[in-house]
């Protein structure tokens, strides 16, 4: 028997994907979203397995637009709450409440009180990892980091307690619980997955060096680091392409000397696969990050990676072979380089490395290219997730016996 699953999920991250695949897989009770049905419809995901809670994104919504990131962030939690109290509410009868990590607590309680398996899913590093990363590098800034209230942090580690396993998406947030003493047979590893069906390799019209990252151009994702790897490579004919919204500190990131350096705004993800194939390699410097699916988009759009070990690529760059050191903390593999997260000096090297050698650039983009011959789709995602739930599923059936 296929067990039946409600997600619990504030916005959209990767659940509607993911319940798009359960849906398939006959295995979808509910999703319980803050989104309206008219966007869920988009992923083909039937009106009637979505409960829509918009509330909180009209309040999510309202509170950028009136003070902007930090006046929403110091107000995330009560929103937050509110969602996670109404989402308890409309559970179902599932065999597995699945929720996201901020907003599970009161379902997971609802669920263990009837005795429904709970996981939560926890896309970042463990909260208290997550939060002296960031204080650390604001720090090293000059810079003051907006703390995340203590009822947010206090109210993930009860999740992480309460739930019978933890789902995570990368080596790096698995290490940050390990080393928060979190139990090894407590959390369960399954990394996201890419639509390859539109991104694959095309013609690069040009032969200019192009360096290409997508994703917020913020202190979090090293955008910083980024920017003075690209000018200390020094690189002839090269362009350092930057996607995505800015933050208030976006301009002091980059820096005064922006020669070859391009931004480009947000573009919508049907964009991304052509602006993919105008580049030679794909970097992200990321101090703290889940595991940022860009990097799967542009892998299989033949695009070597260079990334920090805090970005989830690491589980990407595995695929393609083993990793060889080459230095200053640098690891090569056949697809790209993994480097130490908040060192320019080493990133820069990994990208000179590749311009300075076409043979090993095209060798990289090529292996890149190949891994859209593994199985990095959502529905493989949704599937090892489904047998983790019936692991617990029977895990429980004995202990209750």
């Amino acid at each position: 028997m296929t067990p039946q699953v409600t997600l619990v999920v504030p916005g959209r991250w990767h659940a509607f994907d993911f319940a798009r695949e359960l849906q398939c897989l006959g295995a979808l009770h509910r999703i319980i979203t803050n989104y309206p049905k008219s966007r869920t419809r988009r992923w083909g995901i039937p009106d009637d397995k979505v409960v829509s809670l918009p509330l909180t994104l009209l309040l999510t919504k309202a509170a950028w637009k009136l003070g902007g990131e930090r006046f929403a962030t110091r107000h995330n939690f009560r929103i937050n709450n509110l969602f996670a109290r109404a989402a308890a509410e409309k559970l179902g009868n599932p065999d597995v409440v699945h929720g996201w990590s901020g907003t599970a607590e009161p379902s997971i309680i609802k669920a263990r009180d009837r005795g429904i398996v709970t996981v939560l899913e926890r896309s970042s590093s463990h909260m208290l990892e997550q939060c002296r990363i960031l204080r650390e590098e604001y720090a090293s800034l000059g810079l003051r980091w907006e703390e995340t209230p203590p009822a947010t942090v206090d109210g993930e580690l009860r999740e992480y307690e309460l739930v019978n396993q933890v789902f995570v998406p990368s080596l790096f947030v698995e290490r940050s619980f390990l080393a928060r003493k979190f139990p090894a047979r407590r959390l369960f590893r399954n990394g996201f997955g890419v639509d390859l069906t539109r991104f694959k390799p095309g013609r690069k019209p040009d032969d200019i060096f192009r360096v290409i990252y997508a994703g917020a151009l913020s202190i979090r994702k090293g955008v910083h680091h980024l920017a003075n790897a690209f000018r200390a490579a020094g690189i002839p004919r090269s362009e350092l392409l930057l996607v995505g919204g800015a933050s208030p500190e976006t301009d002091r990131l980059i820096g005064e000397d922006t020669t070859g350096i391009r931004r480009v705004g947000h573009l919508p993800q049907t964009e991304l696969p052509r602006l993919y194939q105008t580049g030679s390699v794909f970097a992200m410097a990321s101090l703290e990050e889940g595991q940022a699916y860009v990097q799967a988009q542009a892998l299989a759009c033949g695009l070597p990676l260079v990334c920090t070990t805090n970005t989830g690529g690491e589980d990407f760059l595995l695929m393609s072979g083993a990793g060889v050191a080459r230095g200053a903390g640098v690891i090569e593999y056949p697809a790209g380089y993994l480097v130490p997260a908040g060192d320019p000096a080493a990133m820069a090297m990994a990208l000179r490395a590749l311009a300075r050698d076409p043979a090993l650039l095209h060798a990289k983009q090529t292996a890149a290219a190949h891994l859209a011959e593994r199985d990095l789709s959502w529905a493989r995602y949704a599937e090892a997730n489904l047998g983790a739930y019936r692991r617990l599923l029977m895990e429980s059936s004995i202990s209750e016996s």
